[in-house]
Formats: structure tokens, sequence, C-alpha cells
């Protein structure tokens, strides 16, 4: 998708996720840039029905969408989907791929079956997976922005969270001492890698949306591991079969190993989210980010 200036654009944002108001911030953002630059784009703050989407596509004679929708229904599939139905363009990636990398137990298990680090982890046995280790990280296997992640140090925690969750939907993971980096992806090409640093156990919902002194910062690699890195996080986002853009989020141990996270399909497109901060750092401002997602 190359010229741009005769199509008709339209940004998906809202949704149903515990992520509305971030989506409604990123897809008012990309809009009011686009918008203001001149091109023609109209914005849909959709809910949980499918025929909003298929009004809005028809009213407005829509030629691409660029969702803009975080968690459950806009990256694991639901939406791309009906997308597919309506046999319109979109940017990112397909039903099938969003939905395999929303499960972060599907997507620790294709990066295994392909070479690629990621934390030790069980689904059916908590418990012992807690006593071999002593400290883990219990996690929903599909959801966003941290949220119902929870650092397990105390066994009785765990059988309270046993006895009174669904644990059919979570699944505990090795805690790696290592700090955490996340490489934005645009295209084929990985954007300037940023290390997340947080007063907090870890970045949680709190420390990406509401802290005031979590770090951002641009680390210097030595040129191979620069490019151990990249090449890492290019095939963890393109083994998924994810395309578009993107972010990998992944730490570096103590001996210098990469671990991968999990991917997430539809970053935050607000003035203070990750990528429009890579790009920035790259020479990229917000309009000419916008374009090259939409011409990927």
């Amino acid at each position: 998708m190359t010229d741009l200036n005769n199509k008709n654009i339209g940004i998906l944002s809202g949704g149903w996720s515990e992520e509305r108001l971030i989506s409604l911030e990123s897809g008012k953002a990309v809009y009011d840039n686009l918008h203001q630059e001149g091109y023609t784009v109209f914005l849909c703050n959709l809910k949980k029905d499918q025929s909003e989407l298929v009004d809005f596509v028809q009213k407005f004679s829509i030629d691409i969408i660029f969702n803009l929708i975080h968690g459950t229904g806009g990256e694991d599939g639901t939406i791309q989907s009906w997308l597919d139905s309506l046999n319109i363009n979109y940017i990112g990636s397909n039903s099938q791929s969003s939905k395999l990398s929303f499960s972060k137990v599907m997507t620790k298990q294709k990066w295994l079956n392909n070479g690629l680090k990621t934390p030790d982890y069980s689904v059916t046995e908590l418990i012992e997976f807690f006593e071999k280790n002593n400290k883990c990280i219990l996690k929903p296997d599909k959801s966003g922005s941290s949220v119902g992640i929870e650092i397990i140090t105390n066994k009785q925690n765990l059988l309270n969270f046993q006895s009174s969750k669904n644990v059919g939907d979570y699944f505990v993971e090795e805690y790696i001492e290592g700090s955490e980096y996340t490489a934005p992806i645009i295209g084929d090409i990985v954007y300037p890698i940023i290390k997340i640093e947080t007063k907090r156990e870890f970045y949680d919902y709190q420390a990406k949306y509401v802290d005031e002194d979590t770090s951002f910062t641009f680390p210097t690699f030595d040129p191979d591991m620069l490019k151990e890195i990249e090449l890492t996080c290019l095939k963890a986002f393109q083994v998924l079969g994810c395309k578009g853009w993107g972010r990998v989020d992944f730490f570096i141990d103590k001996n210098k190993d990469i671990s991968l996270i999990e991917v997430n399909t539809i970053p935050g497109m607000t003035s203070h989210s990750l990528v429009p901060m890579s790009a920035k750092k790259k020479g990229l401002n917000f309009t000419e980010l916008i374009i090259e997602i939409l011409k990927t």
C-alpha cells in the first residue's frame, strides 16, 4: 500500500477489553495526525458488534483498515476474521497469526519448536513448578498490558489462587533475573531497542500507564550483540506468522542470553507509547511512522 492520498483510511479503536481506554487514545492520536496531514481518514469507536464494523466500512467506502484495538477482540484474531469476511485490506497480522500470538503458551511453544529461548513454564503443574523454582510468575494465557500478572514468592498464595480462579486460563513461568527490553518491528526492520526499568517488581499496568518514574532508555550494544538481538526478535515475530508491525518483548540475563517473553501485534500509538518513542530515536516523526506502518 503505497499511494494513500487516494485511499479512504479507517481507524479502529475502542473494543471491549481491559485496554479499551488506551485503544481509544491510540486511535484518536493516529486519526488526528492523519486528518491534520490532509489524508481521508475515518475513526470508528468499535464495541462488541460485528455489524458496527460492516456499517462503518460500507458508509465511508473504506479501502484500508488500521486496527488499533488492543487486547481481546483486537489482537486475538476476532476482528481480523471480521475484516477477512469483508475482503478488505488491513494493516498487521492476519487472524491466524493474531490468534496464535495472543496466547502466551502457544507462542512459547512455537518459539521452543523453532529453537528460540523463552523462560521455562508449566500449564498443569503449578505447585510443583513453584517448589522447584521457589519464585515464579503467574500469568493469564491471554491478556495484554500485563493485566493479571503476579510474582509468586509464597506457596500459599498460589494455593489460594488455585482455589479461587479458573487455573486453566493461567500458567506459571520461570522468574528471570535480568533487564527487560522491547524491540519494535515495522515491516522486516527492527527499530531501536528500548530498555525498560521500573521501581516496581516488574513492568506492570501501573508502570506502563500511571507511574511517572518508569525509565525508557536506548542502550548501546556491541555490534555482534545487537545483530543477535535483531535476528532473534525478527525470527520470533516471523515464526508466529506475524507481519506488518508489532513489538517483541524480551529479557537479557546476566549471561547475556536473550529470553523471549511475548509479542504485541497491536502496540500502543499514543504520545507516550514505545513504538513512537523508538521511531523518534530512528529519526521519524509521528506522521512518518504512521505512513511507514500503513505501507507495510
